[in-house]
């Protein structure tokens, strides 16, 4: 069976109790009776009916989805038991619990200044020579149907273990290093994760290049599915950043779904580091002024 199938199944269902729950417009059908049936002459020639397809964005998908179930109430599903967190290695405890009970927390220093200052001259050097890649129009549509293929302004690169480019830059080695060994490890203790990740270097124009509200994945509880990512942390490369310059994180915090949404903005200063629950948390990046510099990667 593909591995996929539990959670196409599982996301199928809950799109079909959306769409039972709506009113039904299809008459009733006439039976066995051949009599009841229009004959031919009935139609009006070249009067076909077209069928009424409603289009529906990720985001309003993904609302009729939370609607059923608060999604951190799903995610925290896939947290595990008798976490030990004298364990950990880059992690603490108060950042397992505010992941557990928020969807998010924040990490400060993570990465050596000098480290730092490395990958954003080679980012932006990367980014002068034409070596990135524009984001923006990028997906696939038909596999991805949802995503708003012109919602983001940055350039990118694949760096996953084994990618050329990080035998060009030693310093953004030693990150990638980090996101794959300490951070996923502890991550791996706190929430049930297959060990596959992705890891991609973006940079943000000083142009007032964002990236509008979206979600990483779609909301699961279960541990099985390998297809949707799970949890998403982000280490910024701005060391100069100050207030004005833009490129803050917006997280939008829903809670449980009982209150109010809070808008919670991060500011990408060099080093800190952003983790949070991938189906869970609806996030922005805000017009940036300055150049902005991100490591992301996402663990399934």
């Amino acid at each position: 069976m593909d591995p996929t199938d539990s959670h196409d199944d599982a996301l199928a269902s809950r799109i079909m109790k959306y769409a039972a729950s709506k009113d039904s417009d299809l008459p009733p059908f006439p039976g066995d009776d051949v009599e009841s049936l229009p004959s031919d002459y009935e139609y009006e020639e070249g009067l076909e009916e077209e069928e009424e397809v409603e289009e529906i964005s990720e985001m309003e998908l993904l609302q009729h989805l939370d609607a059923s179930m608060p999604p951190l109430l799903l995610a925290q599903e896939l947290f595990n038991e008798d976490v030990n967190s004298t364990s950990f290695k880059v992690l603490t405890a108060n950042n397992a619990n505010e992941l557990f009970e928020k969807g998010y927390t924040v990490l400060e220093s993570a990465i050596d200044p000098i480290v730092i200052q490395a990958v954003r001259e080679w980012g932006t050097h990367m980014f002068n020579a034409g070596q990135m890649d524009k984001a923006s129009g990028k997906h696939n549509a038909e596999d991805d149907p949802f995503r708003e293929g012109n919602a983001r302004g940055d350039y990118t690169i694949w760096v996953s273990p084994g990618s050329k480019f990080l035998e060009q830059s030693s310093a953004l080695n030693r990150c990638v290093d980090w996101f794959s060994k300490e951070l996923h490890e502890d991550l791996a203790k706190v929430v049930h994760l297959h060990g596959q990740a992705e890891y991609q270097l973006a940079y943000y124009p000083p142009d007032s290049s964002h990236y509008e509200r979206h979600r990483d994945s779609f909301p699961t509880s279960d541990r099985e599915d390998r297809d949707q990512r799970r949890v998403t942390a982000i280490v910024y490369f701005n060391p100069d950043w100050k207030q004005g310059d833009g490129g803050e994180l917006r997280i939008f915090d829903k809670g449980m779904g009982d209150e109010e949404e809070k808008q919670v903005d991060v500011a990408p200063m060099a080093g800190r580091c952003v983790v949070f629950l991938s189906g869970v948390m609806d996030h922005a990046v805000l017009p940036a002024f300055n150049e902005r510099i991100a490591l992301t990667s996402w663990y399934r």
